[in-house]
Parts: structure tokens; sequence; C-alpha cells
């Protein structure tokens, strides 16, 4: 089994106190973007999907205005089709929530079962899906593609070693990726369980997460899940802790 670690893309957060309500005003921070492919003898998991290919060399990026200026180097696709595994082929695509800054590229794995929580799902394609933040112009081809609704807890090969965690909170669905290597050892993918290393530590809640008191208590299950399984975890967002990883076309076994 093979994880490989992928530039999804970087974010310039332009008020830093909605993801640290103590931050201070104004206070502007970079975060990384990054996703993962997992090449199991069983198949192939695309964990996130960053931000659009197409933002790729566009130098300006693209500004939310008041929240975030994103922008892409490589695109996804490029790096995915060199590593031997181009997005059609991948067997299974895993979103940690539906957010903009992870659904970037998901029309590109046309081939991919979708395996998503699915209070989450009901809540991306609802009545009312601004309300946590989602766009459905941005993964509006999914629901035309087939999908696995997840209730909780899922073994993605049937065989331990890749296990989708629920940890809602942030949305009504997000998860968290629980990967066991023989080598490496077991590493928590966090998704958008926090966003940084220091609102790990401080357990700090975003001010627009869907449900702040299911928040806690996610933070407090991966606690757990990170001490009974002397796991690392892996701060998507955080610029420091994911630049110093190894990036495809190297790999974690």
């Amino acid at each position: 089994m093979k994880l490989y670690v992928l530039d999804g893309g970087r974010i310039e957060i332009l008020d830093w106190a909605r993801f640290q309500p103590d931050a201070g005003p104004g206070v502007r921070r970079w975060i990384s973007d990054s996703c993962y492919l997992i090449v199991h003898p069983r198949g192939t998991l695309m964990w996130d999907t960053g931000l659009p290919d197409r933002l790729a060399g566009v130098a300006e990026g693209h500004t939310i205005p008041g929240v975030a200026v994103f922008h892409v180097t490589e695109p996804l696709a490029d790096r995915l089709t060199a590593l031997g595994h181009p997005p059609h082929e991948i067997d299974f695509l895993a979103l940690s929530h539906f957010h903009p800054d992870h659904v970037g590229n998901v029309e590109l794995f046309r081939g991919a079962t979708l395996l998503v929580q699915g209070d989450e799902y009901a809540a991306a394609f609802g009545a009312s899906p601004g309300d946590h933040g989602f766009d459905p112009q941005t993964y509006a081809v999914l629901r035309e593609r087939p999908v696995a609704p997840l209730h909780g807890d899922h073994d993605v090969f049937g065989d331990g070693t890749v296990v989708i965690k629920r940890l809602p909170g942030h949305t009504p669905g997000s998860q968290s990726l629980l990967v066991r290597l023989p080598d490496t050892g077991s590493v928590l993918v966090s998704g958008d369980l926090v966003h940084s290393m220091e609102n790990w530590t401080r357990r700090v809640v975003p001010t627009f997460n869907s449900d702040p008191q299911e928040t806690v208590r996610s933070l407090e299950l991966a606690d757990r899940v990170l001490a009974e399984e002397n796991a690392t975890l892996w701060v998507q967002h955080d610029l420091d802790q994911q630049s110093a990883l190894r990036h495809g076309p190297a790999f974690y076994t």
C-alpha cells in the first residue's frame, strides 16, 4: 500500500479570526490545501480533490471577497497521471466535506464511487446548501455519479488499513481518514476537523462551523483515536506541517 501526499493548491485566508476567534482583526494567513491518493492492492482511493485545476497558472488566483484567495500551481490531473493513476481510473472518491476547497476537481473522477456520510450528502443536495457554506455549482456533477452513503465509520478496503472516521461538526457529516501504514505507522488525515496544529492543540472551533458542540465531541473522539492507534495527525490545511511531508512522486508505506 502507498499513500501519496499531493498539493491541491494554497489559500490566503483574509480573516484568520474566522478560523481562530482570538486572532484579532485583519490577520491574514496562508494555508495548504492537501489531498491524498491511496494505492491499495484492492483499489485506489482519492481523499479530497483540492482547488480547481482551471486556476493553475492564474497569477492573481481566485478571490472570495473578505474570505480567501485561492492559488493553484500545477493541475492535480497532471500529477495523478504522472503517477500512473489518472483521475478517470480511480476507484473511490472520499470527500472530507463539500466545501469548495475540497471539491474543486470532483468532475475528473468520473469512474469513482463517492464515499460520503449520508447527512453530508443530504445537506449538499438539500434545500439550503448555502447554510453550510456549500456551493452546489462546484459539485453538481456528483448528483449523477455512483454514491455509497455512509452512516458512521467505514472500512474502505475491508482489511482495516484505510478507515473513514465520522467526525461531524465542521459540517453536518464531515469526516477524517485513518490510514494504518506498516512502515510509517498510523496517520489520521484531518479533513477540516482543525485547520492548523495550533487549532488542534488549543481545541479551537471556527466561528462558521455547522455545530460547535458536535465539533468539540469530534475533537475528543479524534484525540482518543490518536492515542489508541499511536497515530500522527496530519492537518491538511497546516502549511508548515504539510510542506515538510514527502509529496508525490514520493510516497509513504
